[in-house]
């Protein structure tokens, strides 16, 4: 069941007041903790996090068109809000810091008890791939890779979300991860799951993910069953009418995370990181567009 506010209002007292109660009572602070005189800011962290948070909620695109949102509406519930320089300077620094309240707000919700998971990467574009020569932005963290269901090259980096299944709605987001472009998906898998919280799941993958050794390595230490649909081999007979069935079973299991990944994007536009410049930026821009998404499949406004 969803939250539900009445007005906006209502949804930024909420806000404010719920990453109060997380930095007080989680990890949170060491993440922007501050070694010197001067380690009490004037414009504090929750403040910071929850301006940041509320404007993605309401799609304000970029951290500028945010900043003037707050600035032009809601001044007079934050006075101390500095230079839009600073504003910036400190939501890339603490990027960190937002992706891990993507954690808070995942275990501060009841998900689901579906057993049903799902796996799958998408592309988070920074140019297209004629200006790879060219392209400097996040240097040296992105690179030039290939979309395989978008059937096109990328310059930017991939992010892996695994995602739990729901009946009649969107899956639930789970955990996700961002690597560069150049990264297999297997190899994603193999750097991630074998330290994830996640256990005793169904776990469905695409064809990128098959590999014995390591599916039965997931099996035997987090009693993860990644389930992969059968592929011909060249030189093999084609596929039974029982493995193209179970395809067709597989297919349908997985179609909902591809379906979130839409919904994400149309949402928050994660996939579009053009104006991206830096390393942390990037990162702020993925983990502030996934605090969003998380929120969002919780709450109502």
């Amino acid at each position: 069941m969803k939250q539900k506010f009445d007005s906006i209002d209502n949804l930024l007292v909420w806000l404010f007041l719920f990453i109060d109660k997380q930095y007080n009572h989680t990890e949170l602070p060491l993440y922007s903790l501050r070694i010197s005189n001067n380690n009490v800011a004037f414009f504090t962290d929750v403040e910071l996090y929850t301006c940041a948070i509320f404007t993605e909620l309401l799609k304000c695109r970029t951290k500028k068109d945010g900043y003037l949102y707050i600035r032009r509406h809601y001044l007079s519930w934050f006075p101390n809000l500095p230079s839009y320089e600073v504003y910036v300077r400190k939501l890339n620094k603490y990027n960190d810091a937002i992706g891990y309240i993507f954690k808070l707000v995942r275990n501060s919700f009841a998900s689901c008890q579906d057993k049903i998971a799902q796996i799958d990467t998408s592309p988070i574009i920074v140019c297209s791939a004629q200006h790879s020569a060219r392209a400097k932005a996040a240097k040296p963290f992105v690179s030039k890779g290939y979309c395989p269901s978008k059937k096109m090259y990328y310059v930017g980096v991939k992010l892996q979300i695994i995602s739990q299944k729901r009946t009649s709605q969107l899956p639930y987001l789970i955990d996700y991860d961002i690597e560069t472009a150049q990264m297999h998906d297997l190899d994603i898998a193999k750097k991630t799951l074998p330290y994830t919280d996640i256990e005793n799941v169904e776990m469905y993958g695409d064809k990128a993910y098959i590999d014995k050794n390591f599916q039965l390595e997931l099996f035997e230490n987090k009693h993860i069953n990644l389930n992969t649909p059968n592929k011909k081999v060249k030189g093999q007979p084609p596929l039974t009418l029982f493995q193209n069935a179970y395809n067709s079973i597989h297919s349908s299991v997985r179609q909902s995370i591809e379906t979130l990944f839409g919904w994400i994007d149309d949402q928050t536009n994660i996939e579009n990181a053009s104006k991206v410049r830096s390393v942390d930026g990037l990162l702020y821009h993925i983990n502030i567009k996934m605090v969003a998404a998380i929120l969002l499949l919780n709450i109502q406004f």
